[in-house]
């Protein structure tokens, strides 16, 4: 059987992050709860796996090695879909040198992680963490040319390797602050927000929940909704509770015109901003940006 080819699938475990960065764009600057343990994911993913190869998987959130499973996720990825590239854990890297048997995982599995350096201050703190986390001799570059396009590279003895990426500016998020005190969303023309739209320019796919989605925020919405409902009208809650990922029990249904139309634009689109703007990125006091 022909599996659908999905160029890169991002994986996104958790909510829960330990830095507050405003702007983050998967709203995990809030106290946004909940997180994907692989075992309720086990059975669906094996059932994907006949379905879909992906050449390019990445465990993010949120702060993927927050979740408890992540080791999990890591090998059961691996073992899924091993003809390509190994798995990227996307991380801020406050924790890389604290979860326990990461660096056996990663280093069994030929995983590497990515690291979003959003507060430069923060560089030399958390290249130490790089530094205990793998094994010397390292071998550190600095190379922004290089091939995964990071900054800095450090590669160890046993070509276990973190990459670095400063990343200390965003664009605003589709959540407004209102007046109110109340979350409140945009109101665009879906067209030109799905035109001007990150993820959609670098095919950000993401599986979450079991199922696959054209991008993020379009499931995500759903459930922030739900700890902090919008102030929105009701038409618009609808609508924002209308979007339907790709469940696998769907696939033989809908799977060929989902893939088809992933790049299309959403009704949900018109939550998002036209256009964007990038900003340093500031931490609020909603919970400690350090661990």
């Amino acid at each position: 059987m022909t599996r659908i080819v999905i160029d890169k699938l991002e994986f996104y475990i958790t909510n829960v992050c330990n830095l507050t960065c405003s702007g983050c764009n998967r709203y995990n600057n809030y106290k946004f709860s909940g997180f994907d343990n692989f075992n309720n994911y086990k059975e669906i993913l094996e059932r994907w796996a006949e379905k879909i190869d992906i050449i390019k998987p990445v465990i993010l959130g949120g702060e993927p090695l927050l979740n408890p499973s992540i080791n999990q996720w890591i090998e059961g990825i691996r073992q899924l879909w091993p003809r390509h590239h190994s798995p990227q854990i996307q991380s801020n890297g406050t924790r890389i040198d604290l979860v326990k048997d990461l660096y056996e995982t990663c280093r069994r599995n030929q995983a590497w992680i990515g690291i979003s350096l959003h507060e430069l201050d923060d560089k030399e703190t958390i290249f130490a963490r790089i530094r205990n986390f793998l094994q010397a001799p390292i071998r550190e570059t600095q190379d922004p040319g290089s091939n995964f396009g990071s900054t800095y590279q450090f590669v160890d003895i046993n070509n276990c390797k973190v990459h670095v990426w400063v990343s200390d500016y965003f664009t605003q998020s589709n959540i407004i602050n209102g007046a109110n005190g109340k979350f409140q969303l945009y109101n665009s023309d879906p067209i030109a927000a799905h035109n001007n739209c990150s993820f959609v320019k670098w095919k950000n796919y993401h599986f979450i929940a079991g199922k696959i989605h054209k991008c993020g925020p379009a499931p995500l919405m759903q459930q922030f909704d739900q700890q902090y409902p919008f102030d929105v009208s009701d038409s618009d809650r609808d609508l924002i509770h209308s979007y339907r990922g790709l469940s696998i029990d769907e696939f033989d249904q809908r799977g060929e015109e989902f893939f088809r139309t992933i790049d299309d634009p959403l009704p949900q689109c018109k939550f998002c901003p036209e256009s964007y703007e990038y900003k340093k990125i500031i931490f609020s006091n909603l919970k400690p940006n350090k661990i």
